[in-house]
């Protein structure tokens, strides 16, 4: 199965990538982890590995711009600089805005294992620690309160003075295996497994030998990270399975890993469908319900092959993540038609795709598509698109979409292309159509209802749209209703930038509304996020225009 890692790094697929089998003498695992270790991301961050960042990348995507996006997401997921309560008041506060810390903390520079005994460095090399260690017991990971089978910190005890480094907490990584080590130290075992509760909450040290450049040993580390995080390992083949029916389309929900084809052309009226893939979100903590889990997202590729799907049918007002595919999670969905599409939901809903989380959907093709958005107790914030409803670190290119969305008084995010998008890029899109909003809305756009932290829209056009609002409406743009990020590149949220986008003939029509343009209708801004954050959240988000025009 396909593993991921978005820039709101989950602890769930933290912890599950790079896994080895533990030793069977623990009190000997020390063994295997002799050396002297720098921290990792710093290295893996160096411009000297950025091309083959990009090789390695490349098997897995095919245009060079959504190569390059995913090398920032890969290489900034794990720099944050918070831990502990620290980390939690923050992330609480701003669950967007969640990068794991991976640096080695209390003054450390380089760390060295000589036997059982452990030592710290500091930048001059200066010794800041180091004692005797033993072998104690195994405690499982925690990640939001589940654990995993086979998911353990291996805890090392100092045999002398009691200090930061009492206890190490090594994950199952070795150099033999994966080239690097992952592991925490502190002065407790209180919620040392605890991903994000405690003192240790979002921090595990990556580390690697500080004599990686004498051998493979940085390039084998970059490979095996994006083959983990990206997709299935390039040396398997994976089996193509045809499909020319309904029922074979259907059949999708019970290998939701799998490379799929389509070779005929398929109609599905006279039966209401069941989606591909299901949002279950990953934990239970604010941040994991963002990122669904890999065992009911559909996880693997689908090549439409030029082929249409017609007369598609969803009607559950109290529905998520619904769309011809419900939800798709490090997925690849492109090549095909969908025509005369109806659906009926509650959040996160769509033609095409419900739920769309750091995949990519390309060269899809809407005609005649209809969402009608219903409230239900988690649809405030609603997201509805014709190709696509929410979208998370993900890539829309190359879609057209004709459709008409609908959502009632009170609801959010939405646009022909794609409503509620995140840290999600869109390019070459074209859209036309209808959408009507009711009172106290707003994310409206014609290509979509917000691009928030994206790092471009380019080349799309929206064309013979109608927008309609009702009162108190807010964020209405030609292409997007609200847009943008960040200068300081530490939160993660790129300047938005729009280049070489067209609205024609779009009118937008609403009782009253603020924050009505063009191109884009505003940066977003919150005074409960400016208040608990500060800056740089006490101002609006910034996006960049180039070339774009408005008719």
């Amino acid at each position: 199965m396909k593993k991921f890692i978005s820039v709101l790094l989950t602890a769930a697929f933290l912890a599950a990538m790079l896994i080895i089998p533990a030793s069977a003498e623990m009190d000997k695992r020390l063994e295997a982890l002799q050396g002297s270790y720098i921290e990792l991301f710093p290295e893996f961050a160096k411009e000297e590995f950025h091309d083959y960042w990009l090789e390695c990348i490349s098997k897995y995507v095919d245009d060079p711009e959504t190569a390059e996006m995913f090398y920032q997401i890969l290489v900034n997921s794990c720099m944050g600089k918070l831990k502990g309560q620290e980390a939690i008041d923050a992330y609480t506060a701003d669950p967007d805005s969640i990068v794991f810390d991976c640096f080695f903390t209390d003054g450390i520079a380089k760390l060295t294992i000589e036997g059982d005994v452990i030592s710290g460095f500091d930048a001059e090399g200066k010794q800041v620690f180091s004692h005797t260690y033993s072998y104690t017991e195994d405690i499982p990971m925690n990640v939001g309160g589940m654990t995993f089978e086979g998911m353990n910190f291996h805890i090392y005890k100092a045999n002398e003075d009691k200090d930061a480094f009492t206890y190490f907490a090594f994950a199952d990584d070795t150099p033999a295996e994966t080239f690097h080590l992952e592991f925490r130290y502190g002065p407790t075992l209180e919620n040392i497994g605890a991903y994000y509760e405690g003192e240790y909450a979002y921090w595990l040290a990556a580390a690697i030998s500080e004599n990686y450049a004498e051998s493979s040993m940085m390039q084998d580390c970059i490979k095996l990270f994006v083959d983990e995080n990206m997709g299935e390992s390039a040396d398997e083949e994976a089996e193509v399975i045809e499909i020319s029916d309904a029922k074979g389309l259907a059949a999708i929900n019970e290998n939701l890993a799998g490379n799929y084809v389509l070779t005929a052309d398929i109609d599905l009226a006279g039966a209401e469908w069941t989606p591909i893939g299901t949002w279950v979100p990953s934990g239970e903590s604010e941040e994991e319900q963002e990122i669904p889990s890999p065992l009911f997202a559909f996880t693997g590729t689908f090549d439409g092959k030029g082929h249409s799907i017609s007369n598609l049918k969803i009607d559950q007002p109290e529905g998520l993540a619904l769309g011809l595919f419900g939800c798709i999670a490090g997925a690849d969905v492109r090549n095909f038609t969908v025509e005369n599409a109806s659906v009926d939901g509650s959040l996160m809903s769509a033609d095409v795709v419900g739920y769309s989380y750091m995949s990519t959907v390309d060269n899809v093709t809407l005609k005649t598509g209809k969402v009608r958005a219903h409230m239900g107790e988690m649809s405030e914030e609603g997201m509805f698109g014709g190709i696509v409803g929410a979208g998370m670190g993900s890539l829309i290119s190359n879609c057209t979409a004709e459709a008409d969305i609908v959502i009632p008084d009170g609801m959010a995010n939405a646009g022909i292309i794609g409503g509620g998008l995140e840290m999600t890029n869109v390019s070459g899109c074209y859209a036309t159509g209808t959408i009507t909003a009711g009172d106290n809305c707003y994310g409206l756009g014609g290509i979509s209802g917000c691009g928030f932290a994206a790092a471009y829209f380019r080349d799309n056009t929206a064309e013979n749209v109608m927008i309609t609002a009702g009162e108190n409406c807010f964020w209405i743009g030609g292409i997007t209703g609200y847009a943008g990020g960040f200068e300081d590149e530490a939160f993660g949220m790129p300047v938005t930038v729009f280049e070489n986008c067209a609205v024609k003939n779009v009118v937008i029509a609403a009782k009253s509304a603020e924050g009505v343009d063009e191109i884009v209708g505003s940066g977003f801004f919150n005074a409960e996020v400016a208040e608990a954050m500060g800056a740089p959240f006490d101002q609006p988000t910034i996006y960049e225009l180039i070339d774009c025009i408005s008719e």
